[in-house]
């Protein structure tokens, strides 16, 4: 039994998907990336300022935005 994804099942539905990407579902599990310490350790760990996440994210927000854009066609 697969699971249905709530963007297929009610698509008829919908007009479009807007998503942020300080808002993304990850299944699985990120143990040290699953609670603001943990994430906290990590940068600490990596020697990066907890003040520099936007640019540490700048690579996955791009990613995102442009897997996005040969998706839809469009931002």
């Amino acid at each position: 039994m697969g699971v249905e994804l709530l963007t297929e099942r009610y698509q008829s539905q919908m007009a479009g998907v807007l998503s942020c990407y300080d808002r993304i579902i990850i299944q699985g599990t990120v143990p040290k990336w699953c609670y603001a310490k943990g994430m906290t350790d990590y940068f600490y760990e990596h020697q990066i300022r907890i003040f520099d996440y936007p640019r540490w994210a700048e690579p996955l927000r791009d990613a995102i935005r442009e897997c996005r854009r040969r998706t839809i066609g469009r931002i």
